[in-house]
């Protein structure tokens, strides 16, 4: 990712980096703001919260990580395939990537677009 972000005429400073690691690494989890923030200030007690949040807007903003609501939070993921974040009864979020599931989810998609209006941006599963 890091030749993605030079692509984009950003610079890779030492912040910057280890947010991308502390995303790399807790990527699969769904982290929540707090958590990446957690993980940012282990390694660089400087950095500061706006600036991670600053960092983490300007990503989605690219589409190289995307971001969903849950539980009152933002959480960030890395995963940009078409996917379900199915939640499990104890809160933890699974991806499920599957070809014939993604298939299902594009015209899943494509008609709420239609009927609705609306252009879904993450499609979040609760499972009991």
């Amino acid at each position: 990712m890091n030749d993605t972000l030079k692509n984009y005429g950003l610079r890779l400073t030492p912040q910057r980096i280890e947010l991308l690691s502390a995303l790399e690494k807790l990527g699969s989890k769904h982290p929540s703001f707090s958590q990446i923030c957690e993980a940012v200030k282990s390694r660089h007690t400087n950095v500061s919260r706006s600036t991670i949040l600053t960092n983490l807007n300007e990503l989605v903003g690219l589409g190289l990580i995307t971001s969903f609501s849950y539980g009152g939070g933002t959480r960030y993921e890395m995963n940009l395939r078409p996917h379900v974040n199915l939640v499990g009864p104890d809160g933890g979020i699974l991806d499920i990537n599957d070809e014939e599931i993604a298939q299902l989810l594009t015209e899943l998609l494509g008609l709420i677009k239609l009927r609705a209006g609306a252009q879904v941006r993450s499609l979040l599963v609760l499972a009991k």
